[in-house]
């Protein structure tokens, strides 16, 4: 029973994260803003602004901010390691990120997120993503 429980944790986390991909590609902030606990953080430590995003309105207004910026953008997430600890999660998250600027110029990023997760009335939840960049053109 344990196997069940770590599998159906591992596979709801995945689609979490995959969601989240979903999410952004398809431009849908109320999507996104659903994949997250009300007590969360998200961290673009590279950029300034995005250093320390706290709670789902200042996540949800940034984000709408950058959707003016960029017109396209194109996200793929793939979970390196998730590691389960009863009700709380950890995950490292790789990224390939295609964005198009208002202007047209063309921006390609691979980066990762360091996640934590919070299962919260049965439903896993990000409570934190810190994205480093790790190459860019």
């Amino acid at each position: 029973m344990a196997n069940d429980r770590w599998l159906r944790d591992q596979l709801e986390i995945r689609s979490l994260i995959e969601n989240y991909s979903d999410a952004v590609c398809q431009r849908d902030g109320a999507a996104i803003m659903q994949l997250w606990a009300d007590d969360c953080r998200w961290s673009v430590p590279d950029m300034q602004g995005l250093e320390n995003v706290v709670g789902k309105a200042a996540i949800k207004a940034t984000w709408e901010g950058a959707q003016k910026l960029f017109p396209l953008t194109f996200l793929i997430c793939v979970p390196g390691n998730i590691s389960i600890d009863g009700d709380s999660a950890t995950a490292r998250v790789y990224t390939s990120e295609v964005l198009t600027s208002a202007s047209g110029e063309l921006r390609n990023a691979v980066g990762r997120y360091d996640d934590r997760f919070q299962r919260i009335d049965g439903k896993w939840l990000f409570t934190e993503r810190v994205w480093t960049m790790l190459q860019h053109q």
